[in-house]
């Protein structure tokens, strides 16, 4: 009479193999676009609005050309100004 004997089959723990995977694919996903991923957008767009800026940047206002005109001593103020009251208690330490 023969006595076989099988050995036990190893289980695979899933879950810490799963885990690796996933921190070796975020690991490897994120020196790609740190280091080797093209240039955003942003990039591009705000290299192409450089010529804008210039214009506005040499703009030059005067305060008192704005204050004189006609037209701005026509319009008319229609909220009340701001009335400063005391801004809180007085402070009962203080003599």
């Amino acid at each position: 009479m023969a006595i076989i004997i099988e050995e036990e089959k190893r289980r695979i723990n899933w879950f810490p193999l799963i885990l690796a995977v996933s921190l070796f694919v975020m690991v490897v996903s994120l020196v790609y676009y740190l280091f080797f991923a093209p240039t955003p957008l942003i990039e591009k767009v705000i290299s192409q609005n450089i010529q804008t800026l210039k214009e506005l940047s040499g703009i030059k206002l005067n305060p008192e050309e704005v204050v004189n005109n006609p037209k701005f001593q026509v319009l008319r103020q229609y909220v009340n100004p701001v009335e400063t009251g005391s801004p809180g208690k007085n402070n009962p330490f203080l003599k």
